[in-house]
């Protein structure tokens, strides 16, 4: 949970630091609420996601979107992933596409210990609305050794 306080602390940081030529430019920090589902292995939908996402803008194209997301295996979290990471997005339109990095953290009740996966990348493209998005994510886990995919859908705030 050390790292996971790390990263969210990171995010806050980021957030204060943001470069002033985004806000400067009449743009402002968006804020998502992401809700979706994740494959394990096949195409059918495994995890359940929810998370928060911020859209911090670098330029009137460019984005950082740091976020967290729990991925849970049911309705009540028993035992779940915690995925931090950071994204960066081009903005096409409406349309967006966007790469980066995201960990996974294993929460779980029934086990102790360090149980934390490598980086792994996280390829994203999205529609974007006025006040929400819908996206098609692609993590690689190099350490499963398969490709989990997902849509998410946001709300925008």
């Amino acid at each position: 949970m050390k790292h996971v306080f790390s990263l969210v602390l990171i995010t806050g940081i980021l957030v204060v630091c943001v470069p002033q030529s985004g806000r400067a430019e009449g743009q402002r920090i968006g804020f998502f609420a992401n809700l979706g589902v994740m494959t394990k292995e096949g195409l059918s939908p495994y995890w359940l996601t929810l998370g928060p996402e911020l859209v911090i803008p670098l330029s009137a194209r460019w984005s950082l979107n740091p976020e967290v997301t729990l991925w849970g295996g049911n309705f009540r979290f028993n035992s779940f992933f915690v995925v931090p990471g950071a994204l960066v997005n081009l903005r096409i339109g409406r349309f967006t596409i966007g790469v980066g990095a995201v960990r996974r953290f294993w929460v779980s009740r029934f086990s102790n210990g360090d149980s934390s996966e490598k980086i792994a990348p996280k390829i994203q493209v999205g529609y974007r609305s006025r006040n929400s998005r819908i996206a098609l994510i692609a993590v690689p886990l190099p350490a499963r050794d398969y490709v989990s995919f997902g849509v998410a859908f946001g709300m925008g705030f």
